[in-house]
């Protein structure tokens, strides 16, 4: 594994009139069709550009003002721009489990159309789960006997490789593409997305066959193209990025082919099947990690105040829906456990106090609303999606644990932590 720094500064963007529009940007109306091997349209937004560089851009979640934007701001430099959202090229339902389960060969048959209609050096661009078809596809297109052109890499931002979210307390599994691909890859992690103990693990598995994977980890950023990601690190990397393009380029062309020995073939069908819908025993250490914040009113909150009290810790964050959903359910639970030893406390996950005030001012939430503002509590705790509940019993150890929104004030929930007096 490397690091790489590149003075390439940090990833992600918000709408901020120094670099984007104040008008919504739309795609642009030229389109390129690829016909893929099974006889499927793909409909491509084309960004044309004179240099020798193509950017192939796989998403699966529609093109906001500053993917639109750095596309562009890409051709200023030469670079052309191929972008396709497989679930709108595919009229399917956009999902983590919809990328999943793509088939790659569209991105390997998309990768010999680039070079056949322009004979361009081809990038992938991908980000969170787009980064599984990006990977899949370059693999196959490698290991395809009649292919011509050049793929110099990737270009990743917080990919998720996962095969789904793992049980509270439990460490993901990674899809076996992680461990199969030599595409050489440039990573930028966003410092909140994930914990660094599981960014850690990708980067060991992503290496343990490939020599050529780098990486620069974005202190503040949650996700590079979250329209709310208003770091400056984002707005700074989104600026630079079309002109540090080419020492990219640079450095993946300085790399040797390396074409994977594994021979890797489209998976089965992966199912995303949540395993935590209700409550479960925990299976993870049962000593919870300390929690010291303040709250959303500047007291000063711990856990160990609420030893010997059934206490429910919940992670969640202001831009995950499911969070906000549960929210009401989670003030009936503490009505319903009136008279009871028991506690009920929030973290939101990396907003700032300015935030979380405003969101409470929309939102009806009767329990206290802990600030974990650079996530650190979040991260050692494990907490990888959101929401994520822990239930601590008296004697101060982990119970059970739920990673999904749920009917907190439901029958069968009330008598399990009535149970745990």
């Amino acid at each position: 594994m490397k690091y790489l720094f590149l003075s390439l500064i940090c990833l992600f963007a918000a709408h901020s009139p120094a670099i984007f529009a104040e008008d919504k940007l739309s795609p642009p109306d030229t389109e390129v069709i690829v016909h893929a091997h099974d006889g499927t349209e793909l409909p491509l937004y084309q960004y044309p550009a004179s240099g020798n560089d193509l950017v192939l851009w796989i998403g699966g979640n529609g093109w906001h003002d500053r993917s639109i934007q750095l596309a562009r701001d890409f051709t200023k430099k030469g670079i052309e721009v191929w972008q396709i959202d497989f679930a709108e090229a595919l009229m399917q339902p956009s999902s983590s489990n919809f990328l999943r389960n793509l088939d790659a060969q569209y991105v390997a048959d998309i990768i010999d159309a680039v070079h056949q209609r322009t004979g361009k050096r081809v990038i992938l661009f991908a980000q969170s789960y787009g980064a599984i078809p990006a990977l899949r596809g370059a693999t196959l297109w490698q290991q395809r006997k009649n292919h011509k052109g050049k793929l110099l890499g990737a270009i990743l931002f917080s990919p998720d490789l996962v095969t789904g979210l793992p049980a509270l307390g439990k460490d993901p599994e990674y899809l076996p593409i992680t461990r199969a691909t030599n595409v050489p890859m440039m990573i930028y992690q966003g410092g909140l997305h994930g914990s660094p103990k599981q960014f850690s693990r990708l980067v060991t598995e992503l290496s343990s066959h490939n020599p050529n994977v780098f990486f620069n980890v974005l202190p503040g950023v949650t996700s590079v193209f979250y329209h709310d990601e208003s770091s400056p690190e984002t707005l700074a990397l989104l600026k630079t990025l079309p002109e540090k393009m080419s020492d990219l380029s640079k450095l993946f062309e300085s790399l040797p082919v390396s074409v994977s020995k594994t021979d890797y073939v489209q998976p089965d069908q992966v199912s995303s099947a949540r395993p935590d819908i209700k409550l479960r025993s925990f299976a993870g250490n049962s000593l919870p990690p300390a929690i010291d914040l303040l709250d959303a009113n500047g007291q000063r909150v711990k856990l160990l105040d609420y030893r010997g009290k059934i206490t429910v810790v919940n992670f969640w964050a202001s831009w995950c829906p499911p969070c906000v959903e549960e929210i009401p359910s989670l003030n009936r639970l503490r009505e319903k456990m009136k008279g009871q030893p028991f506690e009920l406390i929030s973290i939101n996950y990396a907003d700032s106090p300015e935030k979380v005030h405003e969101f409470m001012h929309r939102v009806n939430v009767q329990f206290p609303v802990l600030i974990d503002p650079n996530g650190k509590v979040s991260q050692q705790w494990n907490v990888i999606g959101f929401p994520s509940t822990f239930i601590i019993g008296k004697d101060g150890k982990i119970q059970y644990g739920v990673n999904a929104a749920i009917q907190w004030d439901a029958p069968e929930v009330i008598s399990a932590l009535k149970a745990l007096n």
